[in-house]
Parts: structure tokens; C-alpha cells; sequence
């Protein structure tokens, strides 16, 4: 599969592997032929990179250090999803620091994108890319609000029991069938170049015609072919991610029960809250499970008559320092008390054995 010579320079490519569950992107960026320090408008960038047997068949960039990028697959959609779009500062943050303002150009076919070959400085970059923003910015909003909805009903977010029996595909083409959205408009500007197997050539080229038949019927193979998107236009890429993400069975996107941000499970698909590095905290899927269980314990019978007895013999105690046979008894209790906690938070009793046993010795 080869990548067009001339047009490259100037658009968004991005591919697909889900068994991998991987997604590939090439982007201009223009400015990282810039010569000033990107750290410095976009902190620390936390994208992969990576060769792939894809990247021999396309010109590199110039402006680019690694070609192409890889993260999770649904990554670049769940960022425009969670992305901050009241300023550009915070925009530029969450979003398009990672994937570059061309794919804003097809966007609106009223607005032309102006876009350098080169930025000579942090002034004349910031400048420019704010004004696409800013131009832009109620155009971005009103789709990052689409895809919300369509994600919603799309992933059943809404908890909606009636759709509960029916798959993420289903789902999709009813919401596009039924144009509950404006999804349905949103793949126009997406350019597909359709994988031939022309680059397994070069891995399986040399092998005979049987030899190939043989592999493939023996390992019951299916040679997965990996179509490559072409678009300048971010409403078409996010319908392309969301359209093939459908497809993949147990992969859904949630919603965090935590931060209220989106976020696709990384182990099992009934996980609540998501991983995202918080500033100065921990990823809500630790906090969350915490809260949980405090928030358990509170309700928890077993413990709140553990706590209020605890508390009447510590205060006997305490009043009557010299009674040393109180005191004993009082470290007694305390330690069995503690080893029937223990086992209910194990499993191993139920809240209500250990209730009955605090109730009976107290």
C-alpha cells in the first residue's frame, strides 16, 4: 500500500489494527519544523511512537522526528471528548497539541485554514493557531456535543434498558438510520485508500503460491488488511474511529462515575471509573474504588455497632485505668473484634455474623 507522494506533506493519515487494539496517525504538525522548544507551549507530550512495516511505503515528513504515531485505539476520538474547547490554551492542552490544527481545514467548507510551512517563533505560531481556534471554536463545540450524543446512545450511557439487548453496530446504524444526530453527515471529507495486501509483499513476497496457501490453511490465518484514511476534516475522522470502534465487540466506551470523562476500560467492561493521571492526585479508578468502599463501611451495620462499641469499652477503660482485668478483656475483644472485620472484608462472614457476634459480646 503506498502512501500519495504529493499530497502528504499536507494531510492527516490515520489506520487501524484492532486486534492490537492500536490506532496509527500521521500529521504534518507544522510546527514542529519550528525553531523554537514545543515542550514549552504544549508540556509534555504522552503519545507513542513507532516504525511499522506501513512506514517504508510513504514519505517521511521533514517536519516530523518519528513517523507514524501510535496509542490506544479510540484514543484520538475519547481526547475530543474530554477536551477542554472554552480557550484555546486549554483546547491546545487537551487536544490539538497531540494532532496538529490541519485536520481543521475541511471542517467548515466556509472557513480556508492557513496554515505554514514554517513557524520562526512561539508569537507568530500562537498567533496564527489561535485564530483558527477562535474562528472555529463554536463549530468544534457544536461537534463535540453530536458526538457526545451519539456516543450515549450508541454506548447505552444512559443505562436505558430497553437497548440493553442490542450491539454497539446495531445501535450505530439505528442512530444513523434513524438520524437522531447529525452523525449521519459527518464522513464526507474521508478519503479511503484500501489496503491490497501490497504490503505483505515485501514479509511474504518470496514464498511460493502453496507454500502460502498451505500457512494460511494450516494456522486457520485470516491476513488482516489495514484500509488507510486520508481527511483533513475532524468530523470525519471522529465518525471513521467511532464507526470501526462499534464494530469491535467488548470494547466499549464508558463514561466515569468519578470525573464524568471518557474513557475506554482497559481490563474488564464493567469498570466504572477511569485511569486518567489526575494534577496532584490519583487516576479516578483508584479514588473511586476507595470512596466505595468508605462509602460501604458507612452503611455497613456490622461496622458502625463495631465503632460504637469500641468506643463504649475505650471510655470504660479509660475511666477506670487501674481496673488492669478491664483492660485485658477490653484488648481481648479488640483483637478478635478486629479478626471477624477482617474476615467479613474477605468474604469469609457475612455483615450480619459479625454484627450478631458484636451484639453477643459486648
Amino acid at each position: 500500500m503506498e502512501l500519495p507522494e504529493v499530497t502528504f506533506f499536507d494531510d492527516f493519515y490515520f489506520w487501524f489494527n484492532t486486534e492490537t487494539k492500536k490506532e496509527y496517525y500521521a500529521t504534518p504538525l507544522y510546527f514542529y519544523k519550528a525553531s523554537f522548544d514545543l515542550d514549552n507551549i504544549n508540556g509534555v507530550r504522552d503519545v507513542y511512537y513507532k516504525e511499522t512495516e506501513l512506514t517504508d511505503s510513504g514519505l517521511k515528513h521533514p517536519a516530523s522526528m518519528y513517523f507514524p504515531f501510535h496509542e490506544k485505539f479510540g484514543l484520538l476520538l475519547l481526547r475530543f471528548l474530554n477536551a477542554d474547547l472554552s480557550n484555546y490554551e486549554s483546547a491546545n492542552k487537551t487536544f490539538f497539541y497531540a494532532y496538529g490544527f490541519e485536520i481543521l481545514r475541511d471542517l467548515n467548507r466556509n472557513y480556508k485554514v492557513e496554515l505554514k510551512q514554517n513557524y520562526g517563533s512561539n508569537e507568530e505560531y500562537l498567533k496564527s493557531t489561535t485564530k483558527i481556534f477562535e474562528d472555529l471554536q463554536e463549530n468544534l463545540i457544536d461537534l463535540q456535543q453530536e458526538l457526545i450524543k451519539a456516543v450515549t446512545y450508541i454506548y447505552n450511557l444512559d443505562n436505558i434498558k430497553s437497548l440493553e439487548k442490542y450491539t454497539y453496530t446495531e445501535r450505530f446504524a439505528v442512530y444513523l438510520i434513524k438520524r437522531m444526530g447529525k452523525l449521519y453527515t459527518y464522513y464526507k471529507n474521508d478519503f479511503i485508500m484500501r489496503d491490497s495486501y501490497s504490503r505483505k509483499y515485501q514479509e511474504l513476497g518470496n514464498n511460493s503460491e502453496y507454500e502460502l496457501l498451505d500457512t494460511l490453511e494450516e494456522k486457520n490465518m485470516v491476513l488482516s488488511m489495514s484500509d488507510t484514511h486520508m481527511s483533513n476534516d475532524l468530523s470525519s475522522i471522529c465518525y471513521a474511529i467511532l464507526e470501526e470502534l462499534s464494530k469491535t465487540p467488548n470494547y466499549p466506551i464508558k463514561k466515569c462515575q468519578n470525573c464524568g470523562m471518557y474513557f475506554i476500560p482497559k481490563a474488564k467492561t464493567d469498570e466504572i471509573y477511569c485511569e486518567y493521571p489526575k494534577e496532584n492526585s490519583k487516576p479516578c479508578r483508584d479514588l473511586g474504588a476507595f470512596q466505595s468502599y468508605t462509602e460501604r463501611l458507612k452503611n455497613n451495620q456490622a461496622m458502625g455497632e463495631y465503632r460504637r462499641t469500641y468506643q463504649q469499652k475505650f471510655m470504660q477503660v479509660r475511666k477506670d485505668k487501674s481496673n488492669t482485668k478491664l483492660t485485658k478483656e477490653f484488648e481481648t475483644w479488640k483483637k478478635k473484634a478486629k479478626e471477624k472485620i477482617n474476615d467479613m472484608k474477605k468474604g469469609k462472614l457475612t455483615e450480619k455474623q459479625v454484627y450478631e457476634w458484636i451484639i453477643k459480646n459486648k
